[in-house]
């Protein structure tokens, strides 16, 4: 069955479920993200995309950097935390008691037991419809082949199963 309608066709892209840490002066945060990616190999290169409105957006636009770090299957709760609630009201480390270890480039930390983490230095940004994007040079990442992915579709977060084609 194929339906047609613009506006639910957008919850039906599946997408691995990023947390961006961000920091200015005495002010962390964290944020999940859908929206985003790699965009160069060499350099090696991020992006990610914030809303004008969320105050992930003020602290990168003024820090100059964030942290990716890509959630485990396991990790589907903190991603919740991370995408309801806010830095105004919440402090989200607390509030989902985050593992973090300390970054070697940008002043963020990164969320620890993640499949993948990035620290980023923003070295472009600019207006995408109603979103900001941070493109991020990789000054250093972590990965752990053991982990795996946590994907978000149609609404929720979801695992990948068994693998079809070797």
């Amino acid at each position: 069955m194929r339906i047609e309608d613009i506006e639910e066709s957008q919850g039906y892209f599946t997408t691995t479920v990023a947390l961006v840490t961000s920091k200015n002066r005495d002010i962390v945060n964290v944020m999940s993200a859908e929206w985003s990616l790699r965009v160069s190999l060499e350099p090696f290169l991020m992006a990610v995309f914030v809303g004008y409105e969320r105050e992930t957006y003020k602290l990168i636009h003024e820090s100059g950097e964030y942290g990716l770090s890509y959630c485990t299957d396991e990790q589907g709760e903190l991603a919740h935390i991370a995408g309801n609630y806010s830095l105004s009201s919440h402090n989200k480390f607390e509030l989902a008691n985050f593992k973090t270890f300390p970054s070697k480039y940008i002043s963020a930390p990164l969320i620890d037991e993640c499949i993948s983490n990035f620290e980023c230095m923003v070295i472009d940004e600019f207006k995408v419809g109603d979103h900001a994007a941070f493109i991020g040079k990789v000054m250093t990442a972590y990965y752990d082949p053991e982990k795996k992915p946590l994907v978000f579709h149609n609404g929720k977060f979801n695992h990948i199963g068994p693998k079809m084609i070797h």
